[in-house]
């Protein structure tokens, strides 16, 4: 197995320690799932958000990035209905997203510490493995996911 296949195992079994962990906290009553939603779609979504948004940072969308968008979120996207994606959605995942990120993460960090711990590990797993998944991580690719990681940091 090589070693992107093998870092997405690690994601999905993660992932699925995350969404217990965010299925605990909105048991105990912490999360306000009235105003918020369901956890895991919260931060999932985002975390989604953030790869879309890496995956378009190059202008270059490739097939192998679709693929490990959809093992990754069972998106079913093809290289260019995601270029329509991120096209319709590209000012809300740049002119607000970081805030909206940021906020999102401190959040999760005055929550459980270990969750947003998990959370960011997660984060940076995802985009390494998308980064990677073309053969060429860029510059910018790198960049980007040195910015989103300490934006992730606890405050």
């Amino acid at each position: 197995m090589d070693e992107l296949n093998q870092k997405l195992i690690t994601f999905h079994k993660n992932c699925r320690q995350f969404i217990e962990g965010c299925d605990k906290l909105e048991e105990a009553g912490l999360w306000n799932k009235e105003a918020l939603g369901e956890m895991e779609a919260f931060y999932l979504n985002d975390m989604a958000s953030v790869v879309i948004r890496l995956i378009a940072l190059d202008k270059n969308i490739s097939e192998k990035e679709v693929k490990y968008l959809k093992e990754s979120f069972g998106f079913s996207y093809t290289v260019d209905e995601l270029a329509i994606v991120y096209e319709n959605s590209k000012e809300n995942l740049q002119e607000y997203f970081d805030e909206d990120l940021s906020n999102a993460v401190k959040y999760l960090w005055e929550l459980d510490r270990e969750l947003a711990d998990c959370y960011q590990k997660l984060l940076y797993l995802i985009c390494d493995i998308i980064a990677s998944s073309d053969g060429i991580v860029l510059t910018m690719e790198k960049k980007e996911i040195e910015r989103l990681m300490a934006m992730c940091k606890p405050q």
